[in-house]
């Protein structure tokens, strides 16, 4: 379920090939975090996406991201459902917040081959 609701989410970045390559760069936990937004120097997946569409590297302040996630079309009831079935059981389980990542980055290699298929 997880990978297919990020790809619904990503999908609306509409990133570049590039972009989502950088992306799945970065979907290490080392980077991301296990809750809404940002938390300290790490960003939640889709913000580390929507930072890299807008071109700022990381968002430092949740302040303004669910501003910028609605200019792309995502619904609040899209970063709920998200944070129910990433954040939550991430806080608590290291492996499936590990497992997630890695789920999340096989959505992104999905998405650049549905772009290659488009051209």
């Amino acid at each position: 379920m997880i990978k297919q609701l990020y790809k619904k989410i990503i999908r609306k970045f509409d990133l570049s090939e590039q972009q989502l390559g950088e992306l799945k760069g970065r979907l290490v936990p080392e980077n991301i975090c296990k809750g809404p937004f940002v938390q300290g120097e790490k960003n939640c997946p889709n913000t580390t996406a929507l930072a890299i569409k807008e071109g700022v590297g990381k968002f430092t302040v949740s302040g303004g991201v669910k501003k910028l996630m609605k200019k792309y079309g995502v619904k609040s009831t899209e970063l709920w459902l998200f944070y129910a079935v990433f954040d939550i059981p991430a806080i608590f389980f290291e492996k499936y917040f590990r497992k997630s990542l890695t789920k999340m980055r096989d959505a992104l290699d999905g998405l650049v081959i549905e772009r290659q298929r488009k051209v």
